[in-house]
């Protein structure tokens, strides 16, 4: 009785590469987060609350705020 050894498929599965996009996507929101808030004197704002508002916007949806931000 002969076992087939299962090969490691050298092609990422789409749950791979979704996670590795939404890891990308994360970074990218974060680093436009940190660019784009207001930073003055009395009108600071956390990098963390440009994120939210983004992702309030996109119903929570990562991949749409990243969209919504890029166009701000």
């Amino acid at each position: 009785m002969k076992t087939a050894a299962k090969k490691a498929s050298p092609i990422p599965s789409l749950a791979e590469r979704v996670e590795a996009l939404k890891e990308e996507v994360e970074e990218a929101l974060n680093a436009l987060a940190e660019e784009r808030r207001p930073k003055g004197e009395g009108r600071a704002v956390p990098a963390g609350a440009m994120r939210q508002l983004w992702m309030a916007k996109a119903g929570g949806n990562m991949f749409e705020a990243y969209l919504i931000a890029v166009k701000q």
